[in-house]
Protein backbone atom coordinates (compact mmCIF):
# COMPACT_ATOMS: atom_id res chain seq x y z
CA UNK A 1 0.00 0.00 0.00
CA UNK A 2 1.28 3.47 -1.05
CA UNK A 3 -0.34 6.62 1.05
CA UNK A 4 -0.04 10.26 -0.23
CA UNK A 5 0.67 12.39 2.99
CA UNK A 6 -1.36 15.69 2.52
CA UNK A 7 -0.57 16.29 5.64
CA UNK A 8 2.31 18.15 4.09
CA UNK A 9 0.56 20.94 2.47
CA UNK A 10 0.76 24.41 3.86
CA UNK A 11 -2.96 24.28 5.44
CA UNK A 12 -2.29 20.53 7.02
CA UNK A 13 -4.70 19.12 4.65
CA UNK A 14 -6.01 17.76 1.26
CA UNK A 15 -8.22 20.78 1.26
CA UNK A 16 -5.69 23.50 0.31
CA UNK A 17 -6.25 21.97 -3.37
CA UNK A 18 -9.83 22.21 -3.28
CA UNK A 19 -9.89 25.68 -1.65
CA UNK A 20 -7.04 27.26 -4.08
CA UNK A 21 -8.94 25.66 -7.08
CA UNK A 22 -12.41 27.62 -5.95
CA UNK A 23 -10.67 30.91 -5.29
CA UNK A 24 -8.98 31.15 -7.95
CA UNK A 25 -12.47 30.88 -9.80
CA UNK A 26 -14.61 32.69 -7.45
CA UNK A 27 -15.98 35.81 -8.69
CA UNK A 28 -13.80 39.45 -9.51
CA UNK A 29 -14.49 41.93 -6.71
CA UNK A 30 -15.18 39.12 -3.94
CA UNK A 31 -14.59 40.47 -0.38
CA UNK A 32 -16.17 37.74 1.90
CA UNK A 33 -16.52 34.14 2.05
CA UNK A 34 -18.02 32.16 3.49
CA UNK A 35 -18.29 27.96 3.91
CA UNK A 36 -19.60 25.33 5.78
CA UNK A 37 -16.59 22.85 7.18
CA UNK A 38 -15.69 19.83 9.13
CA UNK A 39 -12.67 21.75 9.72
CA UNK A 40 -9.96 21.11 7.22
CA UNK A 41 -11.76 23.00 5.11
CA UNK A 42 -12.45 26.29 6.90
CA UNK A 43 -8.82 26.08 8.11
CA UNK A 44 -7.58 25.75 4.26
CA UNK A 45 -10.03 29.00 3.21
CA UNK A 46 -8.85 31.06 6.47
CA UNK A 47 -5.79 30.74 5.51
CA UNK A 48 -5.79 32.14 1.88
CA UNK A 49 -8.29 34.51 3.43
CA UNK A 50 -5.21 35.67 5.33
CA UNK A 51 -3.11 36.28 2.19
CA UNK A 52 -5.57 37.48 -0.33
CA UNK A 53 -7.00 39.54 2.49
CA UNK A 54 -10.91 38.33 2.01
CA UNK A 55 -13.30 38.52 5.33
CA UNK A 56 -13.69 34.85 5.84
CA UNK A 57 -16.65 33.34 8.32
CA UNK A 58 -17.12 29.13 8.74
CA UNK A 59 -19.58 27.37 10.29
CA UNK A 60 -19.11 24.07 11.89
CA UNK A 61 -20.79 21.30 14.23
CA UNK A 62 -19.95 21.49 17.79
CA UNK A 63 -18.05 17.67 17.54
CA UNK A 64 -15.39 19.71 15.58
CA UNK A 65 -12.11 19.24 17.56
CA UNK A 66 -10.51 21.91 19.15
CA UNK A 67 -7.33 21.85 17.59
CA UNK A 68 -9.29 22.77 14.41
CA UNK A 69 -11.43 25.32 15.34
CA UNK A 70 -8.18 27.65 17.04
CA UNK A 71 -6.63 26.69 13.84
CA UNK A 72 -9.21 28.34 11.93
CA UNK A 73 -9.46 31.99 14.17
CA UNK A 74 -5.60 31.58 14.36
CA UNK A 75 -5.93 32.82 10.14
CA UNK A 76 -8.35 35.55 11.86
CA UNK A 77 -11.63 33.94 10.45
CA UNK A 78 -14.76 34.16 12.26
CA UNK A 79 -16.00 30.64 13.60
CA UNK A 80 -19.83 29.75 14.41
CA UNK A 81 -20.36 26.34 16.03
CA UNK A 82 -23.52 24.75 15.04
CA UNK A 83 -25.35 21.94 17.26
CA UNK A 84 -25.21 18.19 16.22
CA UNK A 85 -28.16 17.16 18.44
CA UNK A 86 -31.27 17.99 16.61
CA UNK A 87 -30.35 20.61 15.15
CA UNK A 88 -32.59 23.27 13.74
CA UNK A 89 -29.66 24.54 11.13
CA UNK A 90 -27.30 22.53 9.99
CA UNK A 91 -23.35 23.84 9.60
CA UNK A 92 -23.71 23.37 5.87
CA UNK A 93 -27.37 25.24 5.60
CA UNK A 94 -25.88 28.14 8.35
CA UNK A 95 -23.33 28.60 6.42
CA UNK A 96 -25.48 29.39 2.86
CA UNK A 97 -28.17 31.31 4.91
CA UNK A 98 -24.73 33.67 6.18
CA UNK A 99 -23.38 33.80 2.72
CA UNK A 100 -27.11 34.83 1.61
CA UNK A 101 -27.56 37.82 4.55
CA UNK A 102 -24.04 39.27 4.10
CA UNK A 103 -23.72 38.84 0.16
CA UNK A 104 -20.77 36.91 0.53
CA UNK A 105 -19.19 33.90 -1.94
CA UNK A 106 -20.11 30.74 -0.68
CA UNK A 107 -17.68 27.88 -1.55
CA UNK A 108 -20.54 25.13 -0.83
CA UNK A 109 -18.09 22.12 -1.24
CA UNK A 110 -20.50 19.55 -0.86
CA UNK A 111 -22.38 20.49 -4.31
CA UNK A 112 -19.77 22.61 -6.27
CA UNK A 113 -18.85 20.95 -9.11
CA UNK A 114 -15.16 22.30 -8.49
CA UNK A 115 -15.06 20.24 -5.66
CA UNK A 116 -14.09 16.48 -7.90
CA UNK A 117 -12.84 19.20 -10.48
CA UNK A 118 -9.77 20.60 -8.41
CA UNK A 119 -8.27 16.71 -7.73
CA UNK A 120 -9.39 15.69 -11.01
CA UNK A 121 -6.87 18.50 -12.44
CA UNK A 122 -4.40 18.49 -9.43
CA UNK A 123 -4.34 15.27 -7.06
CA UNK A 124 -4.79 12.73 -9.57
CA UNK A 125 -2.17 14.07 -11.94
CA UNK A 126 0.00 14.64 -9.01
CA UNK A 127 -0.32 10.58 -7.65
CA UNK A 128 -0.53 8.95 -11.42
CA UNK A 129 2.87 10.67 -12.08
CA UNK A 130 4.31 9.82 -8.56
CA UNK A 131 3.56 5.92 -8.86
CA UNK A 132 4.10 5.75 -12.68
CA UNK A 133 1.11 4.87 -13.30
CA UNK A 134 1.49 1.85 -11.03
CA UNK A 135 -1.88 1.75 -9.65
CA UNK A 136 -4.53 -1.08 -9.27
CA UNK A 137 -6.51 -0.13 -6.70
CA UNK A 138 -7.45 3.34 -5.42
CA UNK A 139 -9.16 3.89 -2.33
CA UNK A 140 -10.17 7.03 -0.62
CA UNK A 141 -12.60 8.12 1.97
CA UNK A 142 -15.94 10.13 1.28
CA UNK A 143 -16.90 12.63 3.14
CA UNK A 144 -18.30 15.27 0.74
CA UNK A 145 -17.05 13.23 -1.95
CA UNK A 146 -15.22 15.59 -4.26
CA UNK A 147 -11.92 13.68 -3.70
CA UNK A 148 -12.84 10.30 -4.60
CA UNK A 149 -15.05 11.19 -7.81
CA UNK A 150 -12.20 13.55 -9.14
CA UNK A 151 -8.80 11.26 -8.83
CA UNK A 152 -11.40 8.38 -9.61
CA UNK A 153 -12.67 9.71 -12.85
CA UNK A 154 -8.97 10.79 -13.76
CA UNK A 155 -7.37 7.63 -12.93
CA UNK A 156 -9.98 5.23 -14.33
CA UNK A 157 -9.70 7.54 -17.60
CA UNK A 158 -5.59 6.43 -17.85
CA UNK A 159 -6.32 3.10 -16.56
CA UNK A 160 -9.86 1.89 -17.24
CA UNK A 161 -8.79 -1.91 -15.27
CA UNK A 162 -8.26 0.64 -11.91
CA UNK A 163 -11.00 -0.49 -8.99
CA UNK A 164 -11.69 3.03 -7.19
CA UNK A 165 -13.34 2.11 -4.10
CA UNK A 166 -14.45 4.44 -1.40
CA UNK A 167 -14.43 3.85 2.62
CA UNK A 168 -16.91 5.43 5.34
CA UNK A 169 -18.07 4.67 8.62
CA UNK A 170 -21.18 2.39 9.22
CA UNK A 171 -24.97 3.79 8.27
CA UNK A 172 -23.17 6.70 6.15
CA UNK A 173 -24.94 7.46 3.02
CA UNK A 174 -22.69 6.68 -0.17
CA UNK A 175 -22.23 2.80 -0.41
CA UNK A 176 -25.81 2.21 -1.11
CA UNK A 177 -25.28 4.85 -3.91
CA UNK A 178 -23.05 2.32 -5.27
CA UNK A 179 -24.04 -1.42 -3.93
CA UNK A 180 -26.81 -2.74 -3.45
CA UNK A 181 -26.18 -2.84 0.82
CA UNK A 182 -28.13 -0.53 1.77
CA UNK A 183 -27.78 1.36 5.71
CA UNK A 184 -28.76 -1.02 8.43
CA UNK A 185 -29.20 2.16 10.85
CA UNK A 186 -28.99 5.50 11.93
CA UNK A 187 -25.53 7.21 10.56
CA UNK A 188 -23.15 8.67 13.81
CA UNK A 189 -19.67 8.29 13.96
CA UNK A 190 -16.42 9.93 15.64
CA UNK A 191 -14.68 10.07 12.82
CA UNK A 192 -14.55 14.00 11.66
CA UNK A 193 -14.78 14.63 7.58
CA UNK A 194 -16.18 11.47 6.64
CA UNK A 195 -19.73 9.86 5.76
CA UNK A 196 -22.54 11.11 5.23
CA UNK A 197 -26.40 10.65 6.88
CA UNK A 198 -27.25 12.26 3.24
CA UNK A 199 -25.16 11.96 0.34
CA UNK A 200 -23.13 14.72 -1.38
CA UNK A 201 -23.95 16.28 -4.78
CA UNK A 202 -20.50 16.12 -4.87
CA UNK A 203 -20.29 12.45 -5.49
CA UNK A 204 -19.82 10.88 -8.55
CA UNK A 205 -21.09 6.65 -7.82
CA UNK A 206 -20.14 6.06 -11.45
CA UNK A 207 -16.85 6.45 -11.01
CA UNK A 208 -16.71 4.12 -7.59
CA UNK A 209 -16.42 0.28 -7.87
CA UNK A 210 -17.64 -0.45 -4.38
CA UNK A 211 -17.66 1.29 -0.80
CA UNK A 212 -16.85 -0.40 2.81
CA UNK A 213 -17.94 0.87 5.75
CA UNK A 214 -15.57 0.42 9.09
CA UNK A 215 -16.71 0.82 12.59
CA UNK A 216 -15.31 3.53 14.69
CA UNK A 217 -13.54 1.16 17.29
CA UNK A 218 -11.64 -0.51 14.16
CA UNK A 219 -10.48 3.12 12.82
CA UNK A 220 -9.58 4.40 16.09
CA UNK A 221 -7.71 1.41 16.71
CA UNK A 222 -5.87 2.01 13.49
CA UNK A 223 -5.54 5.37 14.23
CA UNK A 224 -2.76 3.86 17.10
CA UNK A 225 -1.31 1.54 14.72
CA UNK A 226 -0.47 4.52 12.05
CA UNK A 227 1.60 6.66 15.02
CA UNK A 228 3.15 3.83 16.65
CA UNK A 229 4.00 0.91 14.18
CA UNK A 230 4.34 2.97 10.96
CA UNK A 231 5.05 6.71 12.32
CA UNK A 232 2.52 8.06 11.06
CA UNK A 233 0.28 10.29 13.37
CA UNK A 234 -2.59 10.72 10.40
CA UNK A 235 -6.44 11.51 11.60
CA UNK A 236 -9.19 9.85 11.97
CA UNK A 237 -10.33 10.07 8.44
CA UNK A 238 -6.76 8.19 7.14
CA UNK A 239 -7.51 5.80 10.24
CA UNK A 240 -11.23 4.90 8.60
CA UNK A 241 -9.32 4.29 5.39
CA UNK A 242 -6.19 2.14 6.44
CA UNK A 243 -9.00 0.07 8.44
CA UNK A 244 -10.62 -0.13 4.99
CA UNK A 245 -7.63 -1.17 3.13
CA UNK A 246 -6.81 -3.80 6.08
CA UNK A 247 -10.52 -5.38 5.22
CA UNK A 248 -10.15 -5.13 1.27
CA UNK A 249 -6.17 -6.14 1.25
CA UNK A 250 -7.40 -10.66 1.06
CA UNK A 251 -9.39 -9.74 -2.11
CA UNK A 252 -6.82 -8.01 -3.86
CA UNK A 253 -3.46 -9.99 -3.26
CA UNK A 254 -0.38 -8.57 -5.03
CA UNK A 255 -2.11 -5.72 -6.17
CA UNK A 256 -0.64 -2.29 -6.00
CA UNK A 257 -3.26 -0.01 -3.12
CA UNK A 258 -2.96 3.72 -3.43
CA UNK A 259 -4.54 6.25 -1.00
CA UNK A 260 -4.33 9.33 0.34
CA UNK A 261 -4.56 10.29 3.78
CA UNK A 262 -6.03 14.07 4.19
CA UNK A 263 -4.51 15.58 7.32
CA UNK A 264 -2.43 14.85 10.62
CA UNK A 265 -3.25 13.42 14.13
CA UNK A 266 -1.77 17.18 15.33
CA UNK A 267 -5.45 18.07 15.01
CA UNK A 268 -7.14 15.46 16.73
CA UNK A 269 -4.73 15.49 19.57
CA UNK A 270 -7.49 16.38 22.38
CA UNK A 271 -10.06 14.28 20.71
CA UNK A 272 -8.24 10.96 19.85
CA UNK A 273 -5.01 10.62 21.45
Amino acid sequence: MVAKLEYMNPGGSIKDRMVRHMLQRMPQGTERVVEGSSGNTGAALAMASAVLGLDCEVTIPDTTSTEKVKRIEAYGARVHRCATSAPAEDYASAARRIAQEQEAHYLDQYCSRLNSEAHYTDTGPELWQQLAGEIDVFVCGIGSGGTISGIGRYLKERDPHIKVIGVEPLHSAYRKQVTDRPANGNFQTVIEGLGKSRPSVSFDPAVVDDVVQVPDQQALLWLERLAQEEGILAGGSSACVAAGIAQLLPHYPQQRIATVFPDSGMFYLSKYF
